[in-house]
């Protein structure tokens, strides 16, 4: 009796994550990793019970409808982010990317006052969503040494990181790196294909254990 009603329990979860994602492929994306991560998990706790099979179905849906939901969560984010700066879907979450000869000056690592109010606009936005875990990377074109280039992007990562925080996100979610040279989007050696590697991308990942209740309902 037992077995069937987490059976019936698992499929209505299921039919409900389905019913959520058909629209949305990205959702479904985040249904599927859920679903897989939910599984493992169930079906450790079904071992230790000597009920594996059913823990692994029953953690598959909860898994599935908590990645369908952080899947949705993503994609509203992403539709107020890109409306003030350049961001993509990804496997992972989203990247906002900001271009460096609009946050700071040349060779420099202070913000203009318009990308400050860029970042604050952002960071309004990001707060929004407790489960956004941030990596803020830093990069730099190809001209000059690499011992200037590694920590010139470090410092305006980290100065974009410190407006956001000064904002209102979290600084514990939050971390700036460095990248340097490393990455560039166009490998071309003309003034453009530079403009475009020089640029600041923050990184969403999701923390799904910070999904608020209410939003899981």
């Amino acid at each position: 009796m037992k077995k069937m009603i987490l059976i019936a329990t698992a499929a209505a979860l299921m039919s409900a994550g389905c019913q959520t994602t058909k629209d949305n492929p990205n959702t479904a994306k985040g249904a599927g990793i859920g679903a897989a991560i939910g599984a493992v998990a169930g079906a450790v706790i079904g071992h230790q019970t000597g009920r594996r099979n059913e823990g692994a179905l029953l953690g598959a849906a909860i898994g599935g409808g908590v990645g369908a939901m952080a899947g949705n969560r993503l994609d509203k984010q992403q539709k107020e982010l890109e409306k003030i700066a350049e961001t993509k879907r990804t496997e992972q979450g989203l990247i906002t990317k900001l271009k460096s000869d609009i946050l700071f000056d040349t060779g420099k690592a202070d913000l203009k006052p318009a990308a400050v109010t860029n970042i604050n606009q952002l960071a309004a936005i990001m707060k929004k969503y407790p489960e956004n875990v941030l990596t803020i990377k830093g990069y730099t074109d190809d001209t000059g040494a690499s011992v200037v280039n590694n920590p010139l992007s470090q410092q305006r990562a980290e100065a974009v990181r410190r407006q956001l925080v000064s904002a209102g996100v979290p600084a514990a979610t939050a971390t700036a790196i460095g990248m340097g040279s490393a990455d560039p989007i166009d490998p071309a050696k003309t003034k453009e294909a530079r403009a475009k590697n020089r640029r600041v991308e923050i990184e969403i990942t999701v923390d799904e254990s910070k999904i608020p209740k209410q939003a899981t309902k």
